[in-house]
């Protein structure tokens, strides 16, 4: 009997830290509706900010309650059309500089096995899609119609982040 608990509480540790977390890869696909959007975020531990009134276009999604501190802070944009995800962006700002890359080189190195970094994906970001303040980009094509950037940016206003996820929809030519 002690030996079977023995055996059982480390693999109820690892059961338990096995699920998506904020810190993996976006894995929410577009075109999907708007309150399956709020469902495949809560599975990224991001939680639909409620607005008063009718639906926006573009809704924030910001990371779920959590005990403990954090190294940095993170949220996440859906931009819907007629109530369909077109556009998916998750940012990431952290005070250190050195915090902020090592976290890009873990979202790279993550998403790279999930799929595979694109040269002609890279190409279509760099020829017209590159974000204010990007510093290094990787990027990933998801489908024939959707490009996943991850960015490491120089801080810049509005939102101030270190890092960019964009999920974004990019027909190949």
């Amino acid at each position: 009997m002690t030996r079977r608990r023995l055996l059982l509480g480390p693999l109820v540790i690892l059961v338990g830290c096995g699920g998506i977390t904020a810190e993996h890869p976006l894995t929410v696909p577009l075109g999907i509706q708007r309150d399956r959007v709020t469902t495949e975020l809560a599975k990224h531990k991001y939680c639909h900010a409620t607005p008063d009134g009718p639906p926006a276009t573009v809704e924030t999604f910001p990371r779920c309650h959590r005990p403990g501190t954090e190294w940095g802070e993170s949220w996440v944009t859906a931009r819907f059309d007629h109530d369909r995800l077109i556009e998916l962006r998750r940012y990431e700002r952290f005070s250190d500089d050195a915090v902020a890359t090592e976290r890009w080189n873990q979202l790279v190195a993550d998403r790279s096995q999930v799929t595979p970094a694109s040269d002609e994906a890279g190409s279509t970001l760099r020829g017209k899609l590159l974000e204010p303040g990007t510093r290094m980009v990787r990027a990933f094509r998801v489908d024939a119609e959707t490009i996943v950037g991850v960015y490491l940016l120089t801080p810049t206003p509005p939102e101030q982040a270190s890092i960019l996820e964009a999920v974004i929809r990019v027909p190949r030519s």
